[in-house]
């Protein structure tokens, strides 16, 4: 009897020293992602089907997408394995939208964005790349909220930016007195991104950074790249 107690005990003391590595488990018959540690840069590539409403101002969202970099997920089925092949339907000539349609072999539904149309020039006070007078037209502002579903969780991300949806070139200038050709069917300058939060192995995780967006040759499928920082609410 003394021999089956001091066996169990051993037994249970090994079991104890191993380390929980990846996961963690949590009630009967689930499994929970334990939290990624890591901060720092990241970049997050996307493929999203826009579904615009009759007046063309706002869509619905679809999207496969890969994250780099301090942490590591995809999700949607995203099919491209390098940059050239993430690229490349933007410059094709022909045939882009149905390359385009290959980026993602199970592309999920992730929220949506709201078009605004430019104010002309003066009509806001701080509004910049307004339209002018004999330009082109101004940027188009954008605003999204997107919940990206990973592997490891959800990541709930917010957009802010513009867009250029004419079909000429808009020259605009920056803040620090340069100009910026942006191009038809591509975001404009210093648009911004923010991680609110998520679930799973991302509850708690923050971020910011800056993205660029292009449609050119693709729409209503968009190229969609994501560069910045992540960090956590509360590290412990």
């Amino acid at each position: 009897m003394r021999k089956s107690i001091t066996a169990a005990a051993a037994s249970a003391a090994a079991v104890a020293l191993v380390p929980l590595t990846g996961l963690q488990i949590g009630p009967v018959g689930a499994t929970v992602h334990q939290r990624e540690a890591q901060t720092g840069a990241i970049t997050l590539q996307s493929w999203l089907f826009a579904v615009p409403s009759d007046n063309f101002l706002s869509t619905t969202v679809w999207e496969c997408f890969k994250i780099t970099g301090a942490i590591n997920d995809q999700g949607g089925g995203p099919t491209w394995t390098n940059n050239p092949t993430y690229t490349a339907p933007n410059t094709m000539t022909s045939g882009a939208v149905a390359a385009a349609g290959q980026e993602c072999s199970n592309k999920t539904p992730s929220g949506g964005f709201v078009l605004i149309p430019p104010p002309e020039a003066g009509q806001f006070p701080l509004a910049q790349y307004t339209s002018a007078p004999g330009s082109p037209g101004g940027l188009t502002t954008v605003y999204a909220n997107h919940m990206m579903t990973g592997r490891k969780g959800d990541i709930y991300i917010t957009f802010s930016g513009t867009a250029n949806f004419t079909s000429s070139v808009i020259p605009v200038k920056l803040t620090d007195g340069s100009t910026d050709d942006v191009q038809p069917l591509t975001s404009g300058p210093q648009s911004s991104w923010v991680i609110t939060g998520g679930t799973g192995a991302y509850t708690g995780l923050r971020g910011s950074g800056t993205w660029f967006a292009n449609a050119q040759n693709t729409f209503p499928w968009i190229n969609h790249t994501d560069q910045g920082e992540i960090w956590w609410s509360n590290p412990n």
